[in-house]
């Protein structure tokens, strides 16, 4: 979990990353855009400095939802603005059966929320520094100690009959004088903690009873402190899990699945291009030897009329040889379009486009000088650009 305290937004802020013992695992001070791509999805409670005040009031004992609607006017008399312009969450119920509170604005709460939504980081959690925890508030009187946090000169008050405050050097007699003199003579006792102030008698009233001690509140007690959630109510963050992640185990399935599959329709593909491109190879090779110098066009035509050819005078004609003379003359030119064929043994009608005429009367020669076979015009006309020819290729005796 990353811990931010926030401050001054437009300077760099002082964070902690800490490891599931609470254990402090990296600290630093960058802005928030730098967090977000340094720690990408990370859970963040950010603790606010300023702007927040811890109060408390008398109300009687009730249901939560009762105690929550009846808060705000309970407080109404400690406020110096419009309830309507502050955010009010409820905290426990202390010693003295008064119920503590923190008191935000509305527009403060709001900017730090904007700023964390540009950096593109999620708050979980939102506290007060001033939110202690039980056992760092004095059983009697008032506890003062240097405040724990990084570059911070204040005092931090806690008071056994007032929630935790953090004071300027200025004002810390001044407050001390005031909430001290209010209390009866045997209930006037200070108690200042840590080396730091110990210097601090010299600010007591007279007839105060001080005590000193080392132990001092520390950040890794601060950071566990759970009370005070300003994101409440309508600042509410959820913490269900998104939807999709129900479906997940589903989803992953799923996906596995169109990926083995996809890799096996690549795999079979792959195999039969590997099995087309050797018998395309087999093909060629086996033409190459058995007609060597012919052009290959149709191999089984080409076989058969050679077959034909070699089984004798007696055997009975076929359209191949047309057919071989037609394909022939055609592959030899760039442009031709067989149409449309039909005939018989003796005789086949062509329907040819040709790009021009001159194509097409060298198409007519090529098939005039083809052995055993005459050709005879039958129609040409030009339409957009082509020619369309109609041919007769006949058996002839020369």
């Amino acid at each position: 979990m990353l811990i931010v305290l926030l401050s001054n937004p437009d300077q760099p802020l002082h964070w902690w990353r800490l490891e599931r013992d609470g254990q402090v695992q990296d600290q630093g001070c960058d802005p928030l855009s730098v967090l977000q791509g340094r720690y990408p999805g990370a859970r963040v409670k950010a603790l606010l400095a300023d702007g927040v005040n811890l109060l408390r009031a008398s109300l009687p004992g009730q249901r939560t939802a009762a105690l929550k609607a009846a808060l705000p006017f309970a407080l109404e008399e400690q406020l110096s603005q419009d309830v309507d312009e502050l955010h009010i969450v409820m905290g426990p119920r202390r010693s003295d059966s008064r119920i503590s509170a923190a008191v935000v604005e509305r527009r403060l709460l709001e900017q730090w929320l904007e700023y964390f939504s540009a950096a593109g980081l999620r708050l979980e959690a939102l506290l007060p520094v001033t939110a202690v925890p039980a056992d760092a508030v004095p059983a009697a009187g008032v506890r003062v100690q240097a405040s724990p946090w990084p570059q911070d000169a204040r005092w931090l008050v806690t008071d056994s009959a007032a929630e935790a405050v953090l004071l300027e050097q200025s004002m810390l007699a001044i407050w001390l004088r005031k909430r001290l003199l209010e209390r009866d003579e045997a209930e006037r006792a200070v108690e200042l903690a840590g080396e730091a102030a110990a210097g601090l008698e010299v600010l007591l009233p007279a007839g105060v009873s001080v005590t000193r001690s080392q132990a001092t509140l520390t950040l890794q007690q601060q950071f566990a402190v759970t009370d005070f959630n300003l994101l409440s109510g309508p600042y509410a963050v959820s913490m269900a899990p998104p939807p999709w992640r129900v479906l997940r185990p589903a989803l992953v399935a799923m996906a596995a699945t169109l990926v083995l599959g996809i890799g096996w329709l690549a795999a079979e593909r792959y195999a039969l291009q590997q099995q087309r491109d050797a018998l395309q190879l087999r093909i060629e090779r086996s033409f190459s030897e058995a007609l060597p110098g012919e052009r290959m066009l149709d191999p089984a035509m080409q076989f058969r009329q050679r077959l034909n050819s070699a089984s004798g005078g007696g055997a009975q004609p076929s359209a191949g040889q047309l057919l071989y003379a037609v394909y022939s003359a055609v592959g030899q030119q760039q442009g031709v379009e067989v149409k449309q064929l039909r005939g018989s043994r003796d005789e086949l009608e062509v329907e040819l486009k040709v790009a021009t005429f001159a194509n097409l009367e060298q198409l007519r020669s090529q098939l005039a000088a083809t052995s055993g076979v005459s050709e005879s015009l039958l129609g040409a006309d030009s339409d957009s650009g082509s020619v369309t020819a109609r041919l007769r290729i006949t058996r002839s005796d020369s």
